[in-house]
């Protein structure tokens, strides 16, 4: 009896349980945060850490700003990232998106709410870094999306629940690209692709989308607006970009110079992808027939 009771008391249950859960947690390979309803930061694992090359003296001052601060500074677009945490932090959302650095790595970043018991009582944040795989679905030549990737996110994005903002696919179509190769040749061509892939990658990073080149000289982009006029305006900014490259192209008469057709839907809600494409794709081909160089709405 005497040894009985020198014995420790046994652990609780409920214990046990949150030690072998921040076990699994720590073990993970993907970086998990935890923040509270004042989006202060809980919890974050060491794949967390490492996923934004996180110091540990900045993780031992547990300053949530100075570590927002570290994390703003390693993206292509911080706006955009602050933006979705202070959008869906309290509410019921799920979300998936993708993230880009600055060093050229690409994360998937996902979130869940939790609830105790029915209540809004924290949020789950994952991240796993999908480089490699992303750059199976990127066009080697033009430095965007390709097809592979199209296939999979652009019924995403039309059919996707409303959330308030204007949705906008563009087709975007060289003009007549192929009297360019014959004139100047595959490997100029090749340029003009280079040149254009540019300029829609960091045009989309900038507006949020994502550009697909899902044709050889045919691309698709895809973004999301406040209202119609600012989608219209992105576009056509797309389009003046284009002609002010200032390549010459003298058999793209009259302009003389490469230059893009684009057809375009503006929507709000989830729609049906098919139908949309194929409403866009009409309108390219209405704004071939009419001259070139323009943008034709569907």
């Amino acid at each position: 009896m005497a040894d009985d009771q020198h014995r420790s008391p046994p652990s609780s249950p409920v214990a046990s349980y949150r030690s072998t859960f921040k076990c699994v947690l720590d073990a993970l390979p993907d970086g998990v945060l935890l923040t509270n309803t004042e989006r202060q930061v809980v919890y974050c694992n060491p794949a967390f850490a490492r996923h934004w090359s996180i110091p540990t003296n900045l993780l031992e001052v547990a300053d949530d700003t100075l570590l927002l601060r570290y994390v703003k500074d390693q993206l292509l677009n911080p706006a955009a990232f602050v933006h979705e945490v202070e959008r869906i932090n309290l509410t019921s959302e799920t979300s998936q998106d993708e993230i880009s650095l600055k060093d050229g790595r690409l994360l998937l970043r996902r979130s869940v709410p939790l609830k105790d018991p029915s209540a809004f009582a924290a949020r789950l944040w994952i991240f796993t870094d999908v480089t490699e795989t992303e750059y199976a679905r990127t066009d080697a030549l033009c430095g965007i999306s390709n097809r592979r990737a199209y296939a999979s996110e652009y019924p995403q994005f039309v059919e996707g629940a409303d959330d308030g903002l204007m949705r906008s696919v563009g087709i975007l179509d060289i003009d007549n690209f192929k009297a360019y190769n014959d004139q100047y040749g595959h490997a100029a061509g090749d340029m003009v692709l280079r040149q254009i892939g540019a300029l829609l990658r960091h045009c989309a990073l900038a507006q949020d989308g994502r550009a697909y080149r899902i044709g050889g000289e045919e691309f698709l982009l895809v973004c999301k607006t406040q209202g119609a006029s600012d989608a219209l305006a992105f576009f056509e900014a797309l389009r003046i970009g284009i002609l002010n490259m200032q390549l010459p192209h003298t058999g793209n008469p009259p302009h003389n110079m490469v230059t893009t057709s684009i057809g375009l839907s503006i929507f709000r809600g989830p729609k049906q992808s098919l139908a949309i494409f194929d409403r866009v794709d009409a309108a390219l081909y209405r704004a071939k027939h009419a001259g070139r160089n323009i943008i034709e709405l569907a």
